[in-house]
């Protein structure tokens, strides 16, 4: 902005666990350390627009809008810290409003002129109001892929909990993402491989075309699993897949993720409750309970069949909610169904 002698730009991430973050010209880290640990809660300019409930995007205003110059000099945020740092003149713009919980606006973007400058006017508010639509979106943008990033970091993390080889693969057959599990099995190349950043049949398998075929038949929208052969010496394992709906989150966060791919060993992979098992690493008790509550039996109902307590099968079911991700105990059993359809071929 013409004229400033110092900008900061100051966001409120709305994304959990993500940090406040600053960006500013002039003003220094010292600066703005003192100013979040000792005077903010003394920003009079801030607590004007609060009082006045001048929150909403892209509202813009200057310090003698927001407070008297005589009560302002007299403020101990004035005289004891913008004095200070030669900080008198202010005028800023709200790009982003509040959100609740927060009551403050999560993204401000102020300029500041030292002592003895002429106050900014409506000449630099106007200037300003034209560039505001373009700050705004610049600042939503960077809030949406910042927010992406950190959804995808999380949910990385939870699918290399999984414990076998987990791929996402998009409709044109493009390789998403691979767990841990995943990419060492794409480093030895015992089942699938990648070939242009695609997802194929290692040549080791030997039954090469029914693989082919399932991994087609994911990405027009239908799961099924295979049993195959691979490797000298010939070692079974099952290739199950699932199409995730167009709306799931996670083809949201991953670019138009298609479905799931997954490899698992094959003696434990001829029921729901078994490949499931293998899939999140349940323990064989918690296998157990999922089993008795596949056939509607109540907690109470599964406890006294497996001669355990009612606290343990609410404990073990936690786990199984949380290894798999499923919240609800209707989700669980939908997906347990789901997985049933889809015994080897």
């Amino acid at each position: 902005m013409q004229g400033a002698d110092k900008a900061l730009l100051f966001s409120v991430p709305e994304a959990p666990g993500a940090e406040f973050w600053s960006l500013s010209t002039g003003i220094s880290e010292q600066v703005l350390r003192e100013y979040s640990t000792e005077f903010a809660r003394e920003d009079v300019w801030l607590h004007a627009v609060q009082l006045r409930g001048a929150t909403q995007a892209g509202t813009i205003c200057t310090g003698e809008q927001l407070i008297d110059r005589k009560t302002y000099h007299r403020t101990r945020f004035y005289n004891e810290y913008l004095a200070r740092h030669d900080i008198d003149c202010f005028m800023n713009v709200l790009l982003r409003g509040p959100t609740p919980p927060l009551h403050s606006p999560t993204a401000v973007l102020s300029f500041y002129r030292g002592i003895g400058k002429e106050a900014f006017g409506e000449l630099e508010c106007r200037s300003l109001a034209c560039l505001t639509p373009h700050l705004m979106l610049a600042v939503a943008t960077h809030w949406k892929m910042y927010g992406l990033s950190l959804q995808n970091a999380a949910l990385a993390r939870t699918l290399d909990a999984v414990t076998v080889p987990l791929f996402l693969i998009a409709r044109d057959g493009r390789l998403v993402f691979a767990n841990a599990a995943g990419d060492a099995e794409l480093r030895r190349g015992f089942c699938l491989e990648l070939v242009s950043d695609c997802l194929v049949v290692s040549r080791r398998v030997q039954d090469r075309n029914a693989v082919m075929s399932a991994i087609r038949s994911l990405r027009d929208g239908r799961g099924c699993s295979v049993s195959l052969v691979a490797g000298l010496p010939a070692r079974r394992v099952v290739l199950c897949t699932a199409p995730l709906a167009e709306n799931a989150q996670s083809v949201k966060l991953w670019g138009g993720a298609a479905g799931l791919v997954w490899l698992a060993p094959a003696p434990a992979q001829t029921g729901a409750i078994d490949r499931i098992a293998s899939l999140f690493g349940l323990t064989p008790a918690e296998s157990r309970l999922l089993a008795r509550l596949r056939e509607w039996e109540t907690l109470a109902e599964a406890a006294r069949a497996l001669h355990i307590s009612v606290h343990t099968t609410r404990t073990q079911l936690k786990s199984i909610q949380a290894k798999t991700g499923w919240r609800t105990q209707q989700e669980l059993l939908r997906m347990v169904d789901h997985f049933g359809m889809l015994e080897p071929q």
